[in-house]
């Protein structure tokens, strides 16, 4: 049985996202963009394909179980363990990502700020800070249902069950996850409680930091502005 975690990433487009990277640094940036650090990497998804296209990338995560998946596939990525909330490697970076809603996962102010602190340190001058995040009012508009998803597996089929919650008072949202087989027997559970953000909330933490936010769009377009039905939201921060 694959990892939890991965079953549920696993129909992440990550080829596309890069070229949705990309887009972001020809839109924004301001120089050549070599070096890329990939905060929660996991296996590489985003790492990998940087790296095939030319860029120098450092990828970071804290489960060391996802970053040996990770080695398995390339070598030519330097992947290190470490916490994005205390991480110092002691040098700078063109590009800082913090995709797959790496943010969101920092629910305490402390966590989120620390977290923002570790791109700060990490982040060249007019570098680039890239990711996504649930974006606030969308959320409460939409507000979260119970979902359900059926995954192929090589032996099968599994069907993972999302029940959510929300916290208003602290923008957080619990999905409880379940995958069931075919015999309905529950098979793996997972629990993850995620931050949502409001832009002008956002631009706050950034510049608490020393980061400017240039632009939300909803993800994955950067042509397409955010609006009450935009649950993802790109993001895109510079460092001043």
């Amino acid at each position: 049985m694959p990892h939890f975690t991965t079953l549920c990433i696993s129909t992440r487009t990550y080829e596309a996202e890069c070229d949705l990277i990309e887009q972001v640094v020809r839109r924004y940036g301001s120089g050549k963009f070599v070096s890329v650090l990939d905060l929660g990497c996991g296996t590489g998804g985003h790492s990998l394909p940087l790296s095939q296209r030319g860029y120098a990338v450092t990828g970071v995560d804290l489960s060391e179980p996802m970053l040996a998946q990770a080695r398995l596939k390339a070598n030519d990525v330097n992947f290190v363990q470490g916490d994005v909330r205390e991480l110092d490697l002691g040098r700078r970076y063109d590009v800082v990502l913090m995709m797959f809603a790496v943010l969101g996962y920092q629910t305490s102010d402390e966590d989120l700020e620390r977290a923002l602190g570790t791109v700060a340190r990490h982040l060249d001058r007019g570098g680039l800070f890239i990711g996504d995040v649930w974006y606030g009012p969308a959320v409460v508009a939409i507000r979260p249902s119970e979902r359900s998803k059926v995954i192929k597996m090589a032996d099968g089929e599994l069907t993972r069950l999302a029940t959510p919650s929300l916290d208003p008072i602290y923008n957080l949202c619990t999905v409880e996850y379940k995958l069931v087989d075919g015999a309905g027997v529950v098979v793996g559970e997972e629990q993850h409680t995620m931050r949502y953000f409001f832009p002008e909330e956002l631009a706050r933490w950034f510049s608490k930091v020393g980061l400017e936010l240039r632009a939300m769009y909803s993800f994955p377009d950067i042509n397409s502005d955010l609006t009450p039905s935009t649950w993802n939201a790109l993001f895109c921060a510079s460092a001043s």
